[in-house]
């Protein structure tokens, strides 16, 4: 019987670190966007909104999921989940430029800037994961959750933003992602509690010292 429990227990923490996956982050923080009854949902049509759906999709889990497929194929990786911190390397730095290529047709396409933005703030918080790979294995699932309540904690303080709901939201997540990503054995508490502090420190200053070029 509790094995069974066991095998319950670690089947919800994979699936948990799977659907809130760091590299699904941005399309949920594009989707909050659209949906935090602000203006957003009206200075972008429907057709642009899907088509910016699927290009941040693409771009950010699509293409990074493959190639970390590829590596780990090729046996250059030796977990797709990249649980080793020596295999992480490698992938994060195409995933950081697959970011950049997205963060350039954002800025070029005919919508407001804040989605630029939020993709590049997303970007720090990788290449920060990156850095910080060489030395210390650190959570991505909470940087990237982390990244996502400091996004919105910076909208709602200095865009004035209803953004409580949103952050509450998010604040439950990262504790139920937290506890998921323990019990599964990926991490340390030291590695998830330094990774969500990281990730929200660095997107909420980066809203705070980029929030005049966000409107727009």
């Amino acid at each position: 019987m509790e094995s069974t429990k066991e095998k319950i227990l670690l089947t919800t923490s994979q699936l948990i670190s799977v659907v809130f996956h760091p590299l699904f982050i941005p399309l949920y923080a594009t989707w909050l966007l659209f949906h935090s009854n602000n203006y957003l949902s009206y200075a972008v049509s429907p057709k642009l909104q899907d088509f910016l759906y699927i290009l941040i999709f693409t771009i950010t889990y699509l293409v990074p999921a493959v190639v970390t497929w590829l590596l780990w194929q090729k046996g250059w990786v030796k977990s797709f989940e990249l649980e080793d911190k020596k295999d992480r390397t490698l992938p994060f730095f195409l995933t950081l430029c697959c970011y950049i290529a997205g963060i350039y047709l954002l800025f070029n396409l005919p919508i407001p800037r804040v989605f630029g933005f939020t993709l590049l703030g997303a970007g720090i918080g990788l290449l920060a994961a990156l850095i910080i790979n060489f030395k210390w294995k650190i959570s991505i699932h909470m940087i990237g959750l982390g990244g996502l309540l400091g996004l919105f904690y910076g909208f709602g303080r200095y865009f004035h933003l209803p953004t409580l709901t949103v952050i509450v939201l998010i604040a439950i997540i990262s504790g139920i992602v937290g506890a998921a990503r323990l019990y599964k054995g990926g991490h340390s508490p030291a590695q998830i509690y330094v990774g969500f502090i990281v990730g929200f420190l660095l997107e909420m200053g980066f809203v705070y010292f980029f929030a005049p070029f966000f409107i727009g």
